[in-house]
């Protein structure tokens, strides 16, 4: 070999040997790479490797979680990653394929929930897993604002018309009907189709109303209540179609939960919308519980419903909320992950006879006395609803857009 070319070889060879090694001339180590990518990374990542053991986890996902670094590494008899769904392990689910993504429904070592995207990658056939979980509230929440600002301005624009062109011809049937049915005998046939006449006019009043509650609601009257005779009262009003369906009831309650400002009315309403829900999810029986206890979360950026005297709510103030939870779990078919996300769209529903409008306006109810409804299922597995009440009080004139645009310099 020339003698000349022994240099680059040389160069060559240890070329090799540093990218082997992890390391390129120009470029820093890429262990160190990597390690500065996770830190700096907005979202979650941890690393699992074959036997589920915690190899990294940056700040993010420590933050998440709930928990310091050496407790994340500790092994436990549960799920590393838990939700708020009973039995669910997504990191066991997510070994069985190369690649999964998916919203989860967190639940944290302090017991706060939070919405996040779930993402795995499977590193081929090593059995070492990367968990990518990002925070989808804030996210959430603006574009169920939007889209719901976006019905609202729509059906607003409807709902006068509604109410004039279709109440008054229901109203001029109706009583026609019931007139003709007076003159009819209890056995004539012609009294069955009436009967029905008046049926399906009672049916379209319900339709209208709900349609007018959802675009114009009503203003909560504000009382400190507590919350448990709620969940009676609507286990009472519930009680034929429990017992038809064969439902056994569980309550628990927190012990001193104190009081809440709530409207008792509309909140029963609420309730019962979500009751009857479970009930008819479980034809077969099964099991309906309802937990009541006291969580804390962060401060969200200010909903519908909001009100002008909000200002412990303003950046942050006081770093945590405190919330009454009112938690329903059913056993029953669960809910197919595509249809989640349209749980709360108007008219949408999976009922033959259902308007689509129950939970639209139990989500509007909810954020009217400044809290939340959410959802989480899993098919086969059952459902479980949360309703947050916070412990604050919900006072004043509601805030319009235009308040808002002109109070955001002051928010900052």
């Amino acid at each position: 070999m020339d003698r000349t070319s022994r240099p680059a070889l040389k160069e060559r060879v240890a070329d090799s040997r540093m990218s082997r090694a992890g390391t390129s001339a120009s470029g820093p180590p890429l262990a160190a790479l990597a390690e500065a990518l996770m830190a700096g990374s907005d979202a979650g990542l941890i690393v699992l490797d074959p036997n589920d053991r915690v190899s990294r986890a940056n700040p993010a996902a420590l933050r998440l979680l709930g928990v310091t670094a050496a407790a994340l590494r500790r092994p436990g008899p549960g799920p590393l990653i838990r939700t708020v769904v009973p039995g669910e392990d997504p990191v066991r689910d997510a070994r069985r394929r190369a690649r999964t993504e998916r919203e989860i429904l967190l639940l944290s070592a302090g017991g706060t929930e939070l919405p996040v995207q779930f993402e795995s990658v499977r590193l081929g056939a090593s059995g070492w897993l990367v968990v990518t979980l990002r925070d989808r509230a804030q996210l959430r929440r603006m574009q169920q604002e939007l889209r719901r600002n976006e019905r609202l301005a729509t059906l607003g624009q409807l709902s006068a018309g509604v109410a004039h062109e279709i109440r008054n011809p229901l109203a001029g049937i109706g009583t026609s009907a019931q007139v003709l049915l007076r003159r009819f005998e209890p056995r004539d046939e012609r009294a069955r189709f009436v009967t029905v006449i008046l049926e399906e006019v009672a049916r379209l009043d319900r339709i209208v109303s709900s349609l007018l509650q959802y675009a114009r609601p009503r203003t909560p009257e504000l009382k400190p209540s507590p919350l448990a005779p709620c969940v009676e009262r609507v286990i009472e009003l519930a009680a034929e179609p429990v017992a038809r369906a064969g439902v056994q009831v569980e309550v628990d309650v927190a012990p001193r939960l104190g009081v809440v400002w709530i409207d008792p009315d509309l909140v029963q309403q609420v309730l019962l919308n979500v009751t009857l829900n479970a009930v008819q999810a479980m034809p077969g029986g099964g099991r309906l519980r309802y937990e009541l206890r006291r969580l804390r979360r962060r401060p969200t950026a200010r909903g519908p419903g909001r009100r002008r005297d909000d200002r412990a709510r303003r950046n942050g103030a006081g770093g945590w909320i405190e919330y009454q939870q009112i938690r329903v779990l059913d056993t029953g078919a669960g809910i197919p992950r595509g249809t989640l996300s349209k749980l709360f769209d108007p008219f949408f529903s999976t009922k033959p006879g259902g308007t689509g409008l129950g939970l639209s306006i139990s989500q509007t109810i909810m954020q009217e006395h400044g809290g939340t409804i959410e959802v989480a299922s899993r098919e086969g597995h059952g459902t479980t609803v949360l309703l947050n009440f916070p412990v604050e009080k919900r006072h004043g004139e509601r805030r319009g857009h235009d308040a808002d645009r002109r109070a955001r310099p002051a928010d900052r």
